[in-house]
Order: structure tokens, then C-alpha cells, then sequence
């Protein structure tokens, strides 16, 4: 195996946590193998149109651990020279976490321009429920729970400590219970 391939095999996704998530995906670009801001675009009261993040302060980066690691800590070192940033990481250990490429397939899918009705919510908005796989349609094969939001009920999917995605309707056909 060559070098380059087996770096692109030691590849993750990572979620990365900043104040200035739009200059750190330049100063990213051409760091890392691939970058990923969810956002959307809003009208602001002066008619004028606005990208905004989907997820406040947070975008997600594919890179190696080696490599997040080390400029991570070059962003504490130096952070005059770069956006400061910290990777997430699991509460009970602190190793960095990696986000699956399902958990971004869904991100880039629910936050495609011609999406329509999907909304995403902090994960401590959502109790815990009855879980289920989706199992046809455009979300086939994604996992998570039955919750009633606003008078109707949605399937909502857990990205592990970073938020929680709420998918449109899904028809109660489409959907198989896991036990």
C-alpha cells in the first residue's frame, strides 16, 4: 500500500468546535481531506439573503487523528496564527471522538439546498424513546427514535454528543421497530 493511500485509509471525521466556524473552514481546506459546514440560507429583515451555520460554532473536518491532534494543539500554542479550535471529544475519556460517514452522509442530506421541512436540534432537546430503523425511502437505513415534536411525530436521529437531527415525515410503513 502506498503512503498516500494509507493515509486516506487512517482518515475520520472529526467535529470541531469554534467561534469562527467560516474562517476556520479556509484555514482547514487546505490542511485537511475534506471539510463540511452544514448551513442554511436566511433572509434577514432587510431582505437580504445570509449563510448561516445549521450547527452554531460547529463543522467537521476528515482528516487523521495525528494530524486534528496536531493542530489542535498548534491552535492553543499559537492562537494569534490560527482560528482557535477544540475537538469534540467523549465525556467519560477524552479520547476525540470520530463521527461516523453515515452521521455526515445524513448531515449533507437533510442540509441539501432542495431539503425541505428537516430541522436539527441540540441533542438535550429530546427524551429519549421507542427506537426504530428507517427502511425505505430517501433515509433508508438510518437508526433512531420515535419523537412527537410540535403535535407531530418525527424520527430523530442521535450524531453521539453533538446534536440530534430531526427527519421530515416518514410514513409509519417506512418504519421497522428495533428491540
Amino acid at each position: 500500500m502506498t503512503e498516500e493511500a494509507e493515509n486516506k485509509a487512517d482518515t475520520h471525521w472529526y467535529a470541531i468546535r469554534t467561534r469562527r466556524e467560516f474562517r476556520a473552514v479556509e484555514q482547514f481546506n487546505p490542511l485537511c481531506e475534506e471539510v463540511f459546514l452544514p448551513t442554511e440560507t436566511i433572509i434577514t429583515e432587510g431582505r437580504r439573503r445570509r449563510e448561516r451555520a445549521v450547527i452554531p460554532h460547529v463543522l467537521f473536518v476528515k482528516s487523521s487523528m495525528s494530524r486534528i491532534l496536531e493542530l489542535e494543539q498548534k491552535s492553543k500554542e499559537h492562537p494569534e496564527q490560527t482560528v482557535p479550535f477544540w475537538v469534540y471529544r467523549y465525556p467519560n475519556d477524552r479520547r476525540i471522538q470520530q463521527i461516523p460517514q453515515s452521521s455526515i452522509d445524513l448531515l449533507r442530506l437533510l442540509t441539501a439546498p432542495d431539503c425541505s421541512r428537516c430541522e436539527i436540534f441540540r441533542k438535550d432537546d429530546f427524551r429519549v424513546d421507542q427506537r426504530v430503523r428507517v427502511i425505505g425511502g430517501r433515509f433508508e437505513g438510518y437508526e433512531g427514535y420515535v419523537q412527537r415534536v410540535r403535535k407531530n411525530r418525527h424520527v430523530v436521529v442521535k450524531i453521539e454528543g453533538i446534536c440530534m437531527v430531526m427527519l421530515p415525515f416518514i410514513h409509519p410503513d417506512l418504519l421497522q421497530q428495533i428491540e
